[in-house]
């Protein structure tokens, strides 16, 4: 969360409504051939409507849903298998990136579901040949939406810094 999501969507000042400056959102990236974390902003500028302040994230392939039960690990090192946002609905995800080659602090973070539970996965094999490791330790289970990016190429984006996104990341106007 720690993890990712909209910089603030709407942010009320004093009665009146401030708009979202930027769309920050931790992603699983790859740096000399191996996993590792980093906050993007994304380079899609706010639209209002709606009621909302949106970002454009693009076409999406085959959406689907997943759903794993409570308390599953694995342990084992996988790559993201196309560039996709996840989307956790529900539950606890925990990511590490153990052979980033970064200060300990900055591969891991812990995603529960809701405000702070949407990151970007774009670690795939020939850019990583080092995963990632994905494990679900809560106790109730996690819903997962994903939404594979057509042409499978990571979005626009600028790195504001190695490793996830903070909560700073994410609340700044």
């Amino acid at each position: 969360m720690k993890l990712s999501s909209v910089t603030t969507m709407l942010t009320f000042v004093g009665g009146a409504v401030s708009q979202a400056a930027a769309f920050n959102i931790t992603a699983i990236s790859a740096a000399n051939n191996t996993a590792r974390l980093e906050c993007w902003q994304l380079a899609s500028p706010p639209i209002s409507g709606r009621g909302a302040v949106n970002f454009d994230l693009g076409d999406f392939d085959k959406a689907f849903v997943g759903i794993i039960p409570p308390n599953t690990t694995t342990g084992t090192i996988n790559n993201a298998a196309q560039v996709q946002y996840s989307l956790i609905i529900a539950g606890l995800v925990h990511i590490s990136t153990p052979h980033s080659g970064l200060p300990a602090n900055l591969n891991d973070v812990w995603i529960t579901g809701g405000r702070q539970g949407m990151l970007i996965a774009a670690d795939l094999k020939e850019i990583a040949a080092q995963g990632h490791v994905t494990t679900f330790p809560g106790s109730e289970r996690t819903i997962i939406a994903q939404f594979p990016i057509a042409g499978n190429k990571p979005p626009a984006h600028r790195i504001l810094h190695a490793g996830p996104c903070t909560w700073k990341d994410l609340a700044e106007l």
